[in-house]
């Protein structure tokens, strides 16, 4: 685990300083977002049915041109359900009556295409989608009465989405922007597998120079 998290520090660091090395060229531009993220499948019928209002993430992109950018983004998503009580079977094949509470922490970190068709235009509303592709880092605790496991892990991860930006003012490089993304999370830990999820943001973007 603490491999796993240097490796993403360093990768951090350099892709931030290999992004302003060619900021010249193009515009540099940083988008920070709420996230309010709902679990799908396996991930909402075997642990946590319960939407999270508890995300963030933000991306620094770089102008690659005027439809095309690319760079990194990072993010944190806290899901969390507690169930009522029930009878579970333990690992040595004891039942026990008892309230499970499920815990899993998904954090992110994914190198982002993104392309806007009318950035270049006069167009006020500037529709874009987007793909972004990395590892996330999956915290997980599940509490069954007096048990309790956990688990640190990474999973492959890929993300797709689309939303709209808005200028503050005409032709403003600074605005407001709302999107939807779908994101598959690769998981095989305690038996469950998969914690894939749909997420809405709404947030701002602004350039950094």
């Amino acid at each position: 685990m603490k491999k796993i998290i240097s490796s993403c520090i360093c990768l951090v660091i350099f892709s931030t300083f290999a992004f302003h090395a060619n900021a010249q060229k193009g515009q540099l531009k940083l988008k920070l977002d709420y996230s309010y993220s709902l679990p799908l499948g396996s991930f909402k019928n075997d642990l946590i049915s319960n939407a999270s209002p508890r995300g963030v993430n933000g991306s620094l992109m770089y102008g690659i041109n005027n439809k095309w950018s690319a760079g990194l983004q990072l993010g944190f998503q806290d899901f969390y359900q507690k169930y009522p009580r029930d009878i579970y079977t333990t690992g040595n094949h004891e039942t026990t009556s008892a309230v499970v509470s499920n815990s899993i922490q998904v954090m992110p970190v994914l190198a982002k295409a993104m392309f806007s068709p009318l950035a270049d235009n006069t167009a006020f509303i500037k529709p874009y989608i987007s793909l972004a592709t990395g590892i996330s880092i999956v915290d997980f605790s599940q509490y069954l009465g007096g048990f309790s496991g956990t688990s640190n892990s990474a999973g492959f991860t890929v993300q797709g989405s689309a939303g709209i930006m808005v200028p503050f003012k005409k032709n403003g490089a600074s605005g407001f922007n709302l999107g939807a993304g779908y994101n598959y999370t690769g998981y095989k830990k305690f038996g469950y597998s998969n914690l894939n999820n749909l997420a809405f943001n709404a947030g701002v973007h602004f350039p950094l120079k």
